[in-house]
């Protein structure tokens, strides 16, 4: 019975040089902007490619614009608004996706990834 238990013991060392940390890389980089019912940007949540995220501000509203550029050789996502990489959006009945791309900072096509929105009046955590 030891000889057994050495000979396991034995054959399960090399797997724990294998076991580690393992990260799973996203399809797409997203971007979701939000918006209060006034039409006004009030946060972002940002997933890099590299599967980091951030969020900002208020993350919790019903309105709010999502952008995604492809990861890799993934294909690209269906854009809506022509020029720009928005592929959902639900605002107050209002306002335009025209109108919110101007204080959202809509990202052009073509970018490599959305970026984190500047001097909004919030900080971005890392969680």
């Amino acid at each position: 019975m030891k000889g057994l238990l050495g000979k396991l013991a034995l054959a399960a060392i090399p797997l724990f040089g294998i076991v580690g940390n393992a990260y799973a890389l996203s399809l797409t980089s997203t971007s979701i902007k939000y918006f209060d019912e006034n039409g006004a940007i009030v946060g972002q949540f940002l997933r890099t490619c590299e599967a980091l995220t951030y969020h900002g501000g208020n993350t919790h509203t019903a309105y709010t614009i999502y952008e995604e550029t492809p990861c890799g050789s993934n294909p690209s996502p269906h854009y809506l608004v022509p020029g720009k990489i928005v592929t959902n959006y639900t605002l107050p009945g209002f306002l335009t996706i025209s109108a919110a791309c101007g204080p959202a900072e809509c990202e052009p096509a073509g970018i490599a990834e959305p970026r984190l929105l500047e001097d909004k009046g919030w900080t971005f955590t890392n969680p």
